[in-house]
């Protein structure tokens, strides 16, 4: 944060910066903070009364975004928190139910049916085979287990670290079934208000080189958006389960 204040090219603006409460407001934004306040009730929707517990998966867990959200049931025993860089999410949070492990989503360093439940947010989209990895996380889910799962859906706002554009509920639910996964309910968030915040939030930093999208404006858009779901959604969620009678023909 003291790099970002020393290239602020206002003296009064890093004055500013600096005061207890509001400094915090008007640092740069992460965008993945404002889509888990738009995500967090739409996940909360489309499981609808289906609780994650046992042990949990958090496949593709990066900084670790939906770890709160995951600890907070209580029936959750264990967290494996596992992404393609040696992730460090136990380390950072107060829950000793945490654990990290290093994977790659494609072949999972799992034995297969050790989950109760698996969440994969945001990931599916990043992956060149990516039905190896749907086959993958089919695999280390238990009979019955769950599969909470959202990625883009078209048309999305262009993202280059993404190897697709995303999936319409058809092309995520092929994969799915063909791995023995059946999908029972499904959400739609991110709408116009989030999807013209991240063309923003993409275009200040091509322009100015650098995050300068205060924290408090994306906060109150994710707010906005939330309320209103106005325009075409660009985030697709899923609850499935896997079916016990696939499993165990193998």
């Amino acid at each position: 944060m003291r790099d970002y204040y020393d290239r602020m090219p206002s003296r009064l603006l890093k004055t500013v910066l600096r005061v207890p409460g509001i400094g915090r407001h008007l640092a740069p934004a992460w965008f993945d903070e404002a889509r888990l306040i738009v995500q967090r009730p739409a996940f909360a929707r489309v499981l609808d009364g289906r609780p994650l517990r046992g042990r949990v998966l958090n496949a593709g867990c990066g900084e670790g975004l939906y770890a709160g959200f995951i600890e907070a049931f209580d029936g959750v025993r264990s967290i494996v928190n596992m992404d393609v860089h040696e992730p460090r999410v136990a380390r950072r949070r107060g829950d000793d139910r945490h654990h990290d492990q290093q994977g790659s989503l494609d072949a999972l360093p799992f034995a297969a049916g050790v989950f109760d439940a698996v969440v994969c947010t945001e990931v599916l989209e990043h992956v060149p085979r990516d039905g190896d990895a749907v086959a993958e996380l089919a695999r280390v889910i238990k009979p019955g287990g769950t599969l909470l799962m959202s990625v883009p859906t078209p048309p999305a706002p262009f993202d280059r670290a993404h190897v697709r554009e995303g999936y319409t509920l058809a092309e995520l639910s092929a994969p799915l079934e063909k791995a023995g996964i059946e999908v029972v309910a499904s959400e739609r968030c991110l709408h116009g208000v989030m999807r013209a915040s991240f063309v923003a939030w993409q275009w200040q930093q091509r322009i100015a080189g650098r995050n300068l999208f205060p924290r408090a404006l994306l906060r109150a858009a994710a707010h906005v958006d939330r309320a209103t779901r106005l325009g075409r959604p660009w985030d697709l969620i899923v609850v499935a389960v896997r079916r016990p009678a696939l499993l165990s023909a193998g």
